[in-house]
């Protein structure tokens, strides 16, 4: 009989915000959004990839080779970005962090050592974030607004932990197509959702340490399955959020499909483009004008 039981479910319910529209009026909205992972990305796994060395090189690839072609892009196309960075990077990297926010991009929390938090519970998810905003403030210079979970790992308590800290948003979750409300018991928080169709893991993903595997598409139906889907949120009036990885997306031909593709992205004058915290932002105060009025 208890197999048959109601499972527990977390104490938290999502609702859509009434009347969303986005900022100056636009019909959809675009955040190009990266995890910088770096040799955080294998080792967080596993520390004994720190030894590795043909997998912390692979690692580290996305920050000193792909990250400045990456900014250039962004440059030459003014695409703002959101850069979820973990801060063991921060800590290896300072000039890389630098050139970001010279840019004028955002900086967002990606844990410390790009931890899966969802097996762990709220008091060491605590120290995780706590450690990793002291260093994310000193590098820039304020606290972070948003957080995007390694591996998709979230459980409850994660998102309370965040919300007290003081956080906006949260990237991680996939109920919606725009970005909509979190209920929690201790308050909202702006939920700004991201999609497994632009993640570009499932099609580029390696992984040199422990299996030596790696996904080969070719960058072309990368384009093609990004194109679909912007095509087809730009029609629903809804939110293309990327999850892109340095280390994989900015490899040189790869690079060269994705200006072809924010070219045609930007080709239409109906598509509002922002940050993540940007975005949080316009949610936060399009909820407070409904509440005064």
């Amino acid at each position: 009989m208890s197999e048959c039981a109601q499972p527990p479910y977390p104490n938290i319910s999502s609702r859509e915000i009434e009347s969303f529209e986005w900022p100056d009026g636009k019909s959809c909205g675009v955040t190009i959004a990266w995890h910088i992972d770096g040799e955080a990305g294998p080792v967080g796994w596993d520390p004994q990839a720190a030894r590795h060395v043909a997998a912390v090189s692979e690692a580290a690839y996305g920050v000193t080779t792909a990250l400045p072609r990456i900014l250039d892009l962004h440059r030459q196309l003014s695409v703002p970005g959101t850069f979820f960075v973990p801060s063991h990077v921060v800590e290896l990297h300072p000039a890389a962090i630098e050139e970001i926010l010279v840019a004028g991009h955002e900086i967002a929390h990606h844990g410390h050592m790009h931890e899966n938090v969802f097996p762990m519970d709220g008091e060491r998810q605590r120290e995780i974030f706590e450690h990793a905003n002291s260093i994310l403030e000193a590098a820039t210079g304020h606290t972070p607004k948003g957080w995007s979970a390694p591996g998709w790992g979230v459980n409850a308590e994660t998102l309370e932990v965040i919300l007290d800290l003081g956080m906006l948003y949260d990237a991680s979750l996939m109920e919606r197509d725009r970005p909509y409300v979190l209920e929690l018991p201790q308050g909202e928080l702006v939920e700004l959702p991201i999609s497994m169709i632009l993640d570009d893991w499932a099609l580029f993903g390696a992984s040199l340490f422990p299996s030596g595997s790696a996904a080969t598409a070719t960058a072309e139906e990368a384009r093609r399955t990004w194109q679909e889907e912007f095509d087809g949120m730009r029609h629903y009036g809804s939110y293309f959020n990327t999850t892109f990885h340095p280390n994989l997306l900015g490899r040189p031909g790869r690079m060269l499909m994705l200006k072809k593709l924010l070219t045609y992205m930007r080709s239409f004058d109906d598509v509002w483009w922002g940050t993540c915290e940007q975005l949080a932002f316009h949610v936060r105060s399009t909820l407070n004008t409904k509440a005064v009025k």
